[in-house]
């Protein structure tokens, strides 16, 4: 592993002459070196005289005696490059007069002192320009995130009135339903009296048109006896009736009236089936005709359109016990009224209690510092690689065309810095004989949004890069670190 050369706490001091050669060492040790007598190495195994610093022959195991020329390279002991007006480094004691310029003020080619120009001052100024650009675009960033919290701010206060409000209409429309709801008990109890006198006017009539209400005891014993044994159809009820010996009911007369009609109409749907059927070969014929090359005239005036069927006869026992049943049924409009109306009223509870569970489960989220992610919640970015469209939302999902990259996973909305870092979605779509599809974004600081950088490092694995104004931290307060030369 390489290190610096390690000499301050091992050196004795005294008055004796400094050696001659530092390079390598830092400002601190070369001022204690310059009054030490004795170099310890080695986990103060060794003791050398400090004349053996950079005297180019590697006298201790860790290398600390050389760490300004390459004696003792193969121990990963490390020069030091002051680089005076910029930042100082540490490079391999390999590189040292090896004729390569490392370090920006050339102290690692001090046996070619010509060799190396001090282009210190050059990268100091690079640097400078650099960070003055980063700087500008942090702070452009931080405005542009400032203004999210701003956006994200109004969003909370809106989402806060809204639930107030969605609480309140919550409660009138509780109210509301629980009277529309007495309002149709109280009709509906009022419809079931309407079915029940309907239903008995209804079934006093089809007694009467049966002739039950002259009957005796025992005929209607019978009666009752006959249908019970066998499944009850409309033509068993006339049946029963006959076996009791009533045939003078006002009902016989009109299945009687009945049977005729019927009869009537069969015989007019064989004559008019017979009809369509000979209009049809004339038809037929008039065609064939005007194909041959040896066509007569064929009188065109013929009507060979088929005739309608004429309507069935409806059997009076059917349309009997319809009655019944309509009556039964019929709805009582106050009724009508009084439930289309708690139905309405339960919609719009059921709707203001879906509004308030998703507006709820909103504002219960994690949406970082400031609540900074709330202004992005509903915002996706886009853009083009290669062939693809890559899409991504904040808080859904990834994808390349239509192919899914996953869903962003929940703990990385939650960010315990100043700033979002990464995105990360898994979860997508498997690939053949592969994992499900990933997709990781890391974030930088920028005042506008851009996804790019868009890679694919292994197989269905994604990475990109976003810019984007939340990743940028809150301003740097008085007291924050900066650089130092």
């Amino acid at each position: 592993m390489l290190h610096r050369a390690a000499v301050v706490a091992v050196i004795a001091l005294s008055a004796c002459a400094a050696p001659t050669n530092l390079h390598g060492l830092t400002p601190e040790t070369q001022a204690k070196v310059a009054t030490a007598s004795s170099l310890s190495c080695d986990n103060g195994q060794k003791s050398l005289p400090i004349s053996s610093i950079n005297d180019d022959y590697c006298d201790c195991i860790d290398g600390s005696d050389e760490p300004g020329t390459s004696a003792c390279s193969h121990t990963g002991v490390l020069f030091h490059c002051l680089n005076e007006g910029y930042f100082s480094s540490d490079i391999p004691t390999s590189r040292v007069n090896d004729g390569i310029c490392d370090c920006c003020d050339g102290s690692d080619e001090y046996l070619h002192p010509s060799s190396c120009s001090n282009t210190c001052g050059v990268l100091k100024a690079a640097h400078d320009e650099k960070m003055a650009a980063k700087s500008a675009t942090e702070a452009a960033g931080r405005a542009a995130r400032q203004q999210l919290v701003v956006k994200a701010k109004q969003a909370k206060e809106e989402a806060f009135r809204k639930r107030t409000d969605l609480e309140s209409t919550k409660r009138d429309l509780e109210a509301a339903v629980a009277s529309a709801n007495e309002l149709k008990s109280a009709e509906e109890a009022l419809e079931v009296q309407d079915r029940r006198a309907a239903s008995q006017r209804s079934r006093q009539a089809v007694a009467d048109s049966l002739g039950l209400s002259s009957m005796s005891a025992d005929q209607l014993a019978s009666v009752i006896i006959d249908l019970s044994l066998k499944v009850y159809s409309k033509d068993d009820v006339l049946a029963a009736l006959r076996a009791t010996g009533v045939t003078s009911s006002r009902l016989e007369a009109l299945e009687a009236q009945y049977v005729a009609d019927d009869e009537a109409h069969r015989a007019e749907v064989s004559r008019i089936t017979a009809v369509n059927d000979e209009r049809r070969k004339l038809k037929e014929a008039a065609t064939a005709d005007a194909d041959s090359t040896d066509a007569v005239i064929v009188d065109t005036t013929t009507d060979t359109d088929p005739l309608p069927l004429p309507p069935a006869p409806a059997r009076p026992i059917v349309t009997l016990f319809e009655t019944i049943s309509k009556d039964e049924a019929s709805e009582r409009p106050e009724a009508k009224a009084a439930r289309d109306a708690a139905a309405d009223a339960q919609r719009k509870l059921d709707q203001a209690m879906s509004e308030l569970s998703t507006l709820q489960t909103t504002l219960e989220k994690p949406y970082g510092p400031d609540d900074v992610l709330l202004a992005v919640k509903d915002s996706c970015v886009e853009a083009t690689s290669g062939q693809y469209a890559y899409k991504l939302c904040f808080f859904g999902g990834a994808h390349q065309d239509t192919v899914s990259l996953g869903y962003v996973a929940k703990r990385t909305m939650q960010p315990v810095d100043a700033a979002l870092r990464e995105l990360k979605f898994t979860g997508g779509t498997k690939c053949w004989n592969g994992p499900e599809r990933s997709f990781t974004v890391a974030l930088e600081c920028h005042e506008t949004e851009e996804l790019y950088s868009i890679e694919e490092p292994s197989t269905c694995v994604y990475t990109a890069k976003l810019r984007t104004p939340l990743a940028c931290a809150a301003p740097p307060t008085a007291s924050a670190g900066h650089d130092e030369l």
